[in-house]
C-alpha cells in the first residue's frame, strides 16, 4: 500500500535475528558510601599555591646575607624571559591574522608560545620541553608588572650560589666556598652539588625530600615546588629567618581587594581556579597512593589519570598569571593573554581525557574493591569519579566564568584588556565545542556496544553498514492525536526507532526506581551538574531488552524543519520507493533537538555535497547529459510536482527486506533524479495538501544545460550577507583565488566596510546551492564547488557570476 506514512515501521512477522555478543563490562557494586571526605568542600587557600610561595620565599630570601647581586640577576633573566614570552605572543596574532583570516579585529583565534610539536599529548612529559613556553605564567604580564616571582626564583636558583647562602646562614660553620659567577653553567651546577652534599652530610635530610641538580635546571612546576619546600624547611630551622610581615605582605599581593562588581567576578575566578587545582593535586597525591600500593597496573593507572602532571603544571602557570594581575588597574590587566594561550596549545592535553572518561569510570566500578583497600584518601564511588570528571568540567566552564568578566568590564570597552576578553571567551568557546564533541563521540563507543547487547532481532540490518553513531535520544513520535515514546539512535545513514522490550514490567519499573534512588544518594554530596553527569555515564551499561520498531534512511529525507511552539520538536519528511510520509520528534530539552537538527542537516549537506563531487567526476565538468535544475522552484507555489508535510494516521506497511534492499539504497537511481535531494513522483496520495512555505519545493525538467566556459582568471562577484547585515557593496575575487586568501580578503572587507559597527567575529561561511539549501565552505573543495556552480548558472559575464555567501 502506498501512501502518506511516519517512519518505516516493522511487523512481527520481520523476524530475521543476528546474534549479538554479550561482552559488558561487569559492574561491581561500590558498596556502603563513606562518610563524605572533607576535601570535597575544603575552600583552597591562597598560602595553597605557587604565587604566594614564591613570593613570600623571595621576601624572606632578601634577609639573606650577600644574596643582593644574585637577585638582581634571577630579576634581570626573568625580565628576558617575560619579553620573550610577551613577543611570542604578538607574533602569533600576526601569524594568525595573516594565516586563518577569520578574525578581523577580534576573534577566537587564539594564539600559543607552544611549538608545533605540541599537538601529540605524552603522559609525564614536560610540558615546557615539548612546548617552548619561557615562563611560569601563561600569557602575557600587565603592562606595569616585570616579571612574577616564580620565574624570579626559578632563575634565582639555577645560579647555585643562592643556595649556598641559605645553607651557610643557617649552618655558618660549615660554610659553603661561595663563587660569583652567574653565566658560567657548570660553575651553577656545582654550586648546586656543594648545596646538595652540605645538607647530606650535616643535616640529613630524607634523600625522597630532597631535589636534584636536575630538577633545579628543570623547567616545569612540580620540580620548583619540590625546591621551594626544601628551602623554606631550611628557613624555618632559624627563628631570625622568619617573619610575619613578610607573610602577611605576601597574602595581601594574592588577595583581591573588593572594590566594585569587577573585582568580584574576579575573586570568584580566582577562587574557583585555586580550587580545581587543589582538587588536582589530592588527585595527583591519590595516584601516588595507588602506584605505592601496586593496586592497579601503569595502563590502569593511565587509563585513571591521564596527563594529569602535564594538566596540573599548566593549571599553576595559570593561576599565577591571573594572580599576577591581582589589585592591577584594568587598562593594565592582560587576563585575556592568559586563556587566549590555552585554548590553542596547553589544552590539548585535555584531549586524553576527554575520550577516556567512559573508559575511566568502568574501570572504578570493575576494580573498586581494590582501589578502596589500596587508598583511603578518596571512596571509589561517586567521590573518586566525580574528581575524574572534574577536568573536563572544569574547561567548559571556563567561557561562562569569561562572560561574566566581560559584563563586568562594560565600561571598558575601549581598554586592550576590553578586547583580549571577548577574544579569550570566543577561543574558549570553541575549546569547549571541541571537548564536548570530543566527549560525545568517546561516550557513543560504548553506548553503541550497549545497543547491540540490547538489540536481539535486527531485522536483517547490518549495523556495521550504517556507520558512526551520532547522537541517541529519547523522543516521543507524534501519531495522530497522541505521542509514543521511541529510543531513536542517529547514525550517519540511518534512524532507528526502539522501545523497551520489558518496559510495562512492574518488576522492570520498580528496579530502575531503585537504581536511580540508588545513584542519587550517592551522588547526594556532589553538585547537581556532576550527579547527572555521572548518572548518564554509569547507565551507559543499561540492560533492558530494545525491540526495533521502524527506521529512516537519511538518504530519504527531503525537508527538515524545527519549532518551539509546542515543544522542542522537529519535523523530518522522508520519500522512499514505494511510500512517504512525515513525522513530528519530540525531544527532552532544546539543546537536544538543536543537536538533532545540526547534525541532520550536516549530513545532508555532506549527502549533497558528495553528489555534486561524484558528478562533477563523472562528467569532467559538464552537466549536460544531466537533468537541469530548476532553482526558483524552492520559491514557486505553482510547481507542478511537490510533496506535503502531513501527520495524518494511516496504515503502516511492512518494510522490505533489508536483505534484498540495500541499507545504502538511494533514490537517485534513475536519470530523473539524479540531480535532486528526492524523486518527485512520490506522492501517490491525491488528498494531501501543497507543501507550506516552511518546506521544501523541487522540480525536474528534462532540457538540457549549457555549460558557459568562463575563464579561472575572471572575476566573481560576491554578495555578503554578515549575521542579518547586508552590506551594500559587493566585493570581486578571482575564480582562481586560494580559499585562505578568500577568507581573508572578506574578512578585511566586512572590517573596513563601515557597516557593521560591533567587534567582528567570523566563524562561518556558507551559500546556498541549487536548491536553495545552505552549503558550509570550510574547505579549498569547498571553495572549487561553489566557483563550477557559479560557472553553471552564470547567464552573462556581466551579472551572471555571482555568489551570495552569508557570514557569521
Amino acid at each position: 500500500m502506498e501512501g502518506n506514512h511516519q517512519f518505516r515501521s516493522f511487523s512481527a512477522a520481520s523476524s530475521v535475528s543476528l546474534n549479538s555478543s554479550s561482552n559488558n563490562v561487569s559492574r561491581v557494586p561500590s558498596g556502603p558510601l563513606l562518610q563524605p571526605n572533607s576535601f570535597m568542600n575544603k575552600v583552597s587557600s591562597v598560602q595553597d599555591h605557587m604565587f604566594y610561595q614564591c613570593s613570600t620565599l623571595l621576601n624572606r630570601l632578601k634577609k639573606i646575607k650577600d644574596i643582593e647581586p644574585f637577585m638582581a640577576s634571577a630579576y634581570s633573566a626573568a625580565e628576558k624571559c617575560a619579553e620573550q614570552q610577551a613577543l611570542a605572543f604578538s607574533q602569533s596574532l600576526q601569524n594568525q591574522e595573516s594565516s586563518a583570516g577569520f578574525r578581523a579585529s577580534v576573534g577566537s583565534g587564539g594564539f600559543s608560545i607552544y611549538s608545533d610539536n605540541s599537538g601529540t599529548s605524552q603522559s609525564n612529559a614536560n610540558p615546557s620541553s615539548i612546548n617552548s613556553i619561557f615562563t611560569f605564567t601563561a600569557g602575557v604580564l600587565p603592562a606595569n608588572l616585570n616579571v612574577d616571582p616564580a620565574t624570579q626564583l626559578w632563575k634565582l636558583f639555577q645560579q647555585g650560589a643562592p643556595l649556598c647562602l641559605v645553607f651557610n646562614s643557617i649552618r655558618p660553620e660549615h660554610a659553603i666556598p661561595i663563587s660569583s659567577s652567574t653565566e658560567d653553567l657548570r660553575m651553577c651546577k656545582k654550586a648546586v652539588y656543594d648545596f646538595l652534599i652540605a645538607v647530606k652530610t650535616h643535616l640529613n635530610f630524607d634523600d625522597d625530600f630532597m631535589f636534584t641538580i636536575s630538577n633545579v635546571f628543570s623547567d616545569n612546576t612540580h620540580d620548583l615546588l619540590k625546591i621551594v619546600k626544601v628551602v623554606e624547611r631550611l628557613l624555618d630551622m632559624d627563628d631570625s629567618k622568619s617573619d610575619l610581615t613578610v607573610e602577611n605582605l605576601a597574602s595581601d599581593i594574592a588577595e583581591v581587594k573588593i572594590t566594585d562588581e569587577r573585582s568580584k567576578v574576579f575573586r570568584e575566578l580566582l577562587q574557583t581556579e585555586r580550587k580545581y587545582i587543589s582538587d588536582l593535586e589530592l588527585l595527583m597525591r591519590y595516584r601516588n597512593e595507588l602506584q605505592n600500593a601496586e593496586a592497579l597496573s601503569s595502563e590502569q593507572l593511565h587509563v585513571l589519570f591521564p596527563n594529569l602532571n602535564d594538566i596540573v603544571d599548566f593549571h599553576r602557570r595559570l593561576l599565577c598569571g591571573l594572580e599576577c594581575n591581582i589589585n592591577i588597574e584594568p587598562k593594565y590587566q592582560r587576563i585575556g593573554s592568559i586563556f587566549i594561550h590555552a585554548s590553542n596549545g596547553p589544552f590539548k592535553a585535555y584531549e586524553p581525557w576527554t575520550i577516556g572518561q567512559v573508559a575511566a569510570i568502568e574501570l572504578i566500578n570493575r576494580e573498586a574493591p581494590n582501589l578502596k583497600r589500596s587508598s583511603s584518601l578518596l571512596d571509589p564511588g561517586f567521590e573518586l569519579q566525580s574528581y575524574i570528571i572534574k577536568p573536563i568540567q572544569r574547561l567548559c566552564k571556563y567561557p561562562l566564568l569569561l562572560k561574566e568578566l566581560i559584563k563586568a568590564y562594560a565600561d571598558s570597552t575601549d581598554s586592550p584588556c576590553y578586547n583580549e576578553l571577548i577574544m579569550a571567551n570566543s577561543a574558549m568557546k570553541e575549546v569547549a565545542n571541541q571537548v564536548n564533541e570530543a566527549q560525545r563521540r568517546a561516550e557513543n563507543v560504548g553506548y553503541l556496544q550497549n545497543l547491540v547487547d540490547r538489540v536481539k532481532n535486527w531485522r536483517g540490518f547490518n549495523l556495521r553498514e550504517q556507520g558512526e553513531l551520532l547522537y541517541h535520544s529519547v523522543v516521543s513520535v507524534k501519531d495522530g492525536d497522541g505521542e509514543k515514546e521511541y529510543v531513536a539512535y542517529l547514525f550517519d545513514k540511518i534512524i532507528f526507532f526502539f522501545v523497551e522490550a520489558n518496559v510495562s514490567d512492574p518488576k522492570h519499573k520498580e528496579k530502575k526506581k531503585r537504581d536511580i534512588l540508588s545513584s542519587r544518594k550517592k551522588a547526594g554530596s556532589l553538585s547537581g551538574s556532576s550527579a547527572n553527569l555521572l548518572e548518564s555515564l554509569n547507565n551507559a551499561k543499561e540492560k533492558s531488552i530494545l525491540e526495533l520498531k521502524g527506521r529512516v534512511y537519511i538518504s530519504e529525507i527531503y525537508n527538515i524543519s524545527s519549532a518551539n511552539a509546542n515543544g522542542h520538536t522537529l519535523i523530518i519528511s522522508w520519500s522512499g520507493k514505494k511510500e512517504s510520509g512525515s513525522f513530528t520528534l519530540r525531544f527532552k530539552s532544546e539543546e537536544a533537538r538543536n543537536q538533532w537538527e545540526t547534525c541532520l542537516r550536516h549530513l545532508k549537506t555532506h549527502e549533497m555535497n558528495n553528489q555534486i563531487r561524484r558528478r562533477l567526476r563523472d562528467s569532467h565538468g559538464s552537466w549536460s547529459t544531466y537533468d537541469s535544475y530548476d532553482v526558483t522552484a524552492p520559491y514557486s507555489s505553482t510547481s507542478p510536482v511537490s510533496h506535503s508535510i502531513q501527520e495524518s494516521t494511516v496504515s503502516q506497511p511492512i518494510a522490505e527486506s533489508p536483505n534484498h534492499r540495500s541499507p545504502s539504497y538511494q533514490r537517485h537511481n534513475s536519470s530523473s533524479s539524479n540531480f535532486s535531494m528526492m524523486k518527485m513522483s512520490r506522492n501517490k496520495n491525491e488528498n494531501t495538501s501543497r507543501i507550506s512555505s516552511s518546506s521544501i519545493t523541487m522540480t525536474t525538467n528534462n532540457s538540457d544545460t549549457s555549460t558557459s566556459s568562463v575563464s579561472s582568471l575572471s572575476s566573481i562577484k560576491i554578495k555578503l550577507i554578515y549575521n542579518v547585515i547586508e552590506l551594500s557593496e559587493p566585493i570581486y575575487v578571482s575564480s582562481s583565488v586560494s580559499f585562505p586568501e578568500l577568507k581573508l580578503k572578506i574578512s578585511s572587507f566586512i572590517a573596513s566596510s563601515g557597516e557593521v559597527h560591533d567587534d567582528i567575529v567570523i566563524n562561518k561561511f556558507k551559500y546556498k546551492d541549487e536548491d536553495g539549501d545552505f552549503v558550509m565552505m570550510a574547505s579549498s573543495d569547498d571553495w572549487s564547488l561553489a566557483v563550477d556552480m557559479v560557472d553553471e548558472l552564470a547567464t552573462s559575464e556581466d551579472t551572471g557570476r555571482l555568489l551570495t555567501i552569508w557570514v557569521s
